[in-house]
């Protein structure tokens, strides 16, 4: 690792996504510029190695932000942070040279995560950064070319797995499957290696061209699309939300029903013990509404897949505070304005003119309402619930309880159902969820010994 600490140069970064940031930049130098075209226009030196904006100001345009920027600094890592939906569209950004662009403060896991690995690639993080791959897609007794780790929750610490030119053991392998784990961690700096190995290995295996960790990241790629566009898009009309239907249905299509009839518990297993954001969940919350669907015989897959995908994007309408908050750690205040983004999320897809049937809007608006009446927007309780809506809130639920959260132990996909029927079992108070539902949902998972 070089000794040389990297350059950081700040454009009119706001202070809340600067203290967003400000561990992963404690090794670097940092400096900062006004966000004006005066500014912009004299080059700093020596040149940063990483840009970061803010949301421009002035009448300053992105791409006019971006093209500026390029002109003296080709090769730097540039991103936009933005907490302005106005005139912010990810894919122009990038076009007009920035790296990536964020909207913030949705993106800040995402943003810092990008930023850990931009620092990573110049040789500055004082923490190896590492990327989750799917244990299903690293075979035993074949030699791989990166290091792998796993990750230890209860000890919030990454032990050494094995190691480059090394094969894993296949009872090892085994045993490390029957103790939860569902992905081993590769240094970001060797997931090139990673990909070139999967790739090889599903040639030799005559299988599909992608490993399934290459299939979570694209599903990513294609919510976080699909979701950003929705939000930034101010010109909304029926042609307009034709499109973001026709990008649904191919998400839906191509990322979350396809082969999900013959390999249930596998996708299950596919979305457990992931680090989660936004995208991440709402991709989850997909997937899961979709194979609980198939699982419990309730509504229609692509329905739930469907209301996964767009049950939480009126969080975004939410105050910026309110968006950076987990539900338990907000004021009684803040918590009671939450309580209204089902409602938000099913004016956000009306007014940007997605047309969706009945059943996917009164999935989402319900999907927080609880079986004893103490749910929200409406209090509704029993059967008053649509059943879609209680399948997509054990879904979202479920997502919940089998991320990878530090300091928490990772629980199966049994214990997970398990822990919520204990809940309701011990506590009447705690009815959150049909009963009925809940006891054939847990019939569906083997258990640990079933399952490995």
């Amino acid at each position: 690792m070089s000794t040389d600490k990297p350059k950081v140069l700040l454009i009119g970064l706001e202070l809340e996504n600067e203290l967003a940031i400000t561990d992963l930049l404690q090794k670097c130098i940092i400096q900062k510029i006004q966000m004006n075209m005066d500014a912009l226009l004299e080059p700093v030196t020596p040149a940063p190695s990483i840009i970061i904006t803010g949301t421009p100001k002035d009448d300053l345009k992105p791409n006019e932000l971006a093209q500026s920027l390029r002109m003296h600094y080709q090769d730097a890592p540039l991103y936009l942070c933005s907490l302005s939906r106005l005139g912010f569209e990810r894919k122009a950004c990038i076009k007009n040279g920035f790296t990536d662009a964020f909207l913030m403060p949705m993106d800040t896991e995402l943003f810092r995560t990008t930023l850990s690995e931009a620092l990573a690639k110049i040789g500055q993080s004082e923490q190896q950064v590492f990327k989750s791959v799917k244990i299903i897609d690293v075979g035993a007794d074949t030699v791989l070319d990166f290091d792998t780790s796993l990750f230890l929750p209860a000890n919030k610490r990454y032990v050494k797995l094995s190691r480059a030119g090394d094969a894993l053991d296949p009872e090892r392998l085994e045993k490390i499957k029957k103790n939860k784990f569902n992905n081993v961690y590769v240094p970001a700096t060797q997931m090139g290696k990673f990909y070139q190995y999967s790739a090889k290995r599903l040639r030799e295996l005559g299988n599909e061209t992608l490993s399934v960790t290459e299939k979570k990241e694209k599903l990513a790629i294609a919510v976080r699309d699909l979701i950003s566009g929705m939000f930034t898009d101010q010109n909304a009309s029926f042609e307009t939300g034709q499109a973001v239907m026709k990008d649904c249905n191919e998400i839906v299509k191509t990322y979350i029903l396809q082969g999900a009839d013959s390999e249930w518990y596998a996708r299950i297993q596919s979305v457990l013990g992931e680090r989660g954001n936004s995208y991440a969940h709402a991709g989850n919350a997909s997937t899961l509404a979709a194979l609980f669907s198939m699982g419990l015989g309730v509504g229609k897959p692509d329905d739930l897949a469907l209301a996964g995908l767009l049950h939480d994007i009126g969080i975004a309408e939410l105050p910026s505070e309110i968006q950076a908050r987990a539900p338990e750690d907000m004021t009684p205040e803040q918590f009671e304005l939450y309580k209204k983004h089902p409602e938000y999320s099913v004016q956000l897809i009306k007014a940007r003119k997605i047309i969706v049937p009945e059943i996917v809007t009164k999935t989402i608006l319900q999907h927080h309402e609880l079986y004893n009446g103490t749910g929200y927007p409406n209090g509704l309780f029993g059967d008053r619930i649509c059943k879609e809506a209680q399948v997509l809130a054990l879904a979202d639920r479920f997502d919940y309880l089998t991320q990878l959260k530090p300091g928490r132990p990772l629980l199966t996909p049994l214990e997970a159902v398990e822990k919520l029927r204990e809940e309701q079992l011990s506590d009447p108070s705690k009815i959150h969820y049909n009963p009925e539902l809940l006891k054939k949902l847990l019939k569906l998972f083997p258990d640990s010994a079933a399952a490995s």
